[in-house]
């Protein structure tokens, strides 16, 4: 009885981690809904200004993912273009819809969330 007991736990932990993760992503800003920032243009430059626009532009390659928390970033989204090319225009946003930052790099990069 044990046993069972343990699995059925392990279920609704798993249940209720789908659920969470799926209210995020129900929660994610659109592109409409991001607050800029100044921090990508002063660091990036005009290749920030390319990346908000490469996004803009973007249509069937527009990638959206929840990117955990690390050691030098708290949790929040990234949304890229996929291009086709080597490099992708992205940026990375807070939980709450506000720019971190915005710039061209290779495109695996932003898949991992890196």
């Amino acid at each position: 009885m044990e046993a069972r007991k343990k699995g059925s736990n392990t279920g609704t932990f798993i249940v209720l981690l789908l659920l969470s993760l799926a209210v995020l992503f129900v929660m994610a800003p659109s592109l409409d809904q991001i607050k800029f920032r100044s921090h990508a243009v002063e660091s990036h430059g005009a290749d920030a200004i390319a990346a908000r626009e490469g996004l803009w532009n973007c249509d069937d390659g527009l990638r959206v993912q929840l990117c955990p928390k690390s050691n030098l970033h708290s949790a929040g989204f990234c949304f890229w273009c996929e291009t086709g090319s080597y490099l992708c225009p992205g940026m990375y946003v807070t939980l709450g819809g506000m720019e971190k930052t915005a710039f061209k790099r290779p495109c695996n990069e932003w898949r991992e969330c890196r």
